[in-house]
């Protein structure tokens, strides 16, 4: 029993991780159960075919470098695609990239966990069970694990580019067959006679754990790739940080401001008065000048990675007013704002603020925005700018 314990630990071990990191949008637990199942049974079919050719290459560099490949690899990852391709693909709960991964793990884990079980079981009766079941705790089962990442890396690529989505499923098959195969060649040379003219069993080990680490650093990188882009799908606001900006902060903010207000005020005011206005405000003499008057800058970030600035002051009695709140143009619908706000209005409430109140121009569908968020017209305003310009703006207000 503890045997069949250390064989299928680390398979669930794994399925627990990728569940984790599918945090935005996770699957049916039914579906990935199943997915698991399929993976499992998946295991028969490739039994027989490896089975059947098995005998069919001799034990020479090359007849072992056709068995690893072709045989193993290419028959074992073939199974476990088409119970991905013809279970997981099709599911309604497939619905973002992330998921190719999701599922592709799931089916590989359900694999290497029955095919671990039968390794250690008949290990165990020649009195190598420990010894076994360690070894493939951390390299094969794992390494079954990283290929199954390759694939439902292009595997859920290929469910959201129709014109390239048997290219990236046969691309998919291809580099788990790839990574599969380098890595069983390179055990599998341990055995060739032939082989030991030329390089000792250790190195051979060496060189499969080497393939194995490549394939887990290729791993990581695409299951970031694909959890960033769920991330800003389900999830926009999960990494977001505010800090408070300083003087070194300036360029950044003109660098923003210089890439938010053109798209933002283009149909609203002129491209004259958009110039005018962003030397006027977002000068580094205005900046600066606005900093020393206590307006205190915010510095939105997705991540490493700044999206926006916002920047608010006191009034009177306790009314806050915030002057500014600009989001990247392809970041803006996905509740950064609402998220910005929110924090702003916690800020007021720490400080003993009564309310907060901001203008927007009349013409600004920015508006709608801050209603939703019970803001309220109180007024009306007008203000001339100089150089023939106005603002015609809505003050609008909310209590806190």
């Amino acid at each position: 029993m503890d045997y069949i314990a250390l064989a299928i630990a680390p398979g669930l071990a794994i399925c627990l991780f990728i569940f984790h990191r599918d945090a935005y949008n996770r699957e049916p637990k039914l579906n990935m159960i199943v997915s698991f199942i399929l993976g499992a049974v998946s295991i028969i079919p490739a039994f027989f075919i490896e089975r059947y050719f098995y005998n069919s290459f001799n034990n020479s560099i090359a007849g072992m470098a056709l068995k690893a490949f072709f045989v193993v690899a290419l028959t074992e990852e073939a199974c476990k695609f088409a119970a991905l391709r013809l279970y997981s693909y099709p599911k309604k709960s497939f619905d973002e990239p992330l998921d190719g991964i999701v599922y592709a793990v799931m089916v590989s884990m359900g694999f290497a966990t029955l095919e671990n079980i039968l390794y250690v079981t008949s290990s165990a009766a020649e009195g190598r069970g420990y010894q076994v079941a360690l070894l493939r705790m951390f390299l094969s089962v794992p390494a079954h694990a990283t290929f199954g990442v390759l694939m439902g890396y292009h595997v859920g690529r290929a469910k959201f580019n129709p014109t390239r989505k048997t290219a990236l499923l046969v691309l998919g098959l291809f580099w788990a067959v790839f990574f599969h195969g380098t890595y069983d060649v390179l055990l599998f040379w341990q055995q060739s006679p032939g082989m030991e003219d030329y390089i000792i069993n250790i190195l051979l080990f060496l060189g499969a754990v080497i393939s194995f680490i490549v394939a887990l650093r290729l791993s990581w990188k695409l299951i970031y790739k694909h959890r960033v882009l769920s991330q800003q799908t389900y999830m926009p606001t999960a990494n977001l940080k505010l800090r408070q900006a300083i003087q070194k902060d300036i360029p950044l903010i003109r660098e923003l401001s210089h890439k938010i207000w053109p798209s933002t005020y283009a149909s609203i005011i002129s491209a004259d008065q958009i110039d005018y206005m962003l030397q006027m405000m977002y000068s580094e003499d205005s900046l600066v000048g606005q900093m020393k008057e206590n307006h205190e800058f915010i510095i939105v970030s997705d991540g490493k990675i700044p999206i926006g600035f916002a920047s608010f002051s006191l009034m009177e009695n306790g009314i806050y007013k915030l002057h500014k709140l600009y989001v990247l143009p392809q970041k803006q619908g996905k509740g950064i704002g609402k998220f910005v706000i929110n924090e702003i209005l916690k800020a007021m409430v720490r400080k003993g603020g009564v309310a907060l109140r901001l203008n927007v121009n009349r013409n600004n569908k920015a508006k709608d925005f801050y209603e939703k968020l019970g803001f309220v017209i109180i007024n009306e305003e007008d203000i001339n700018i100089g150089n023939g310009y106005f603002m015609n703006d809505y003050v609008m207000e909310r209590k806190i």
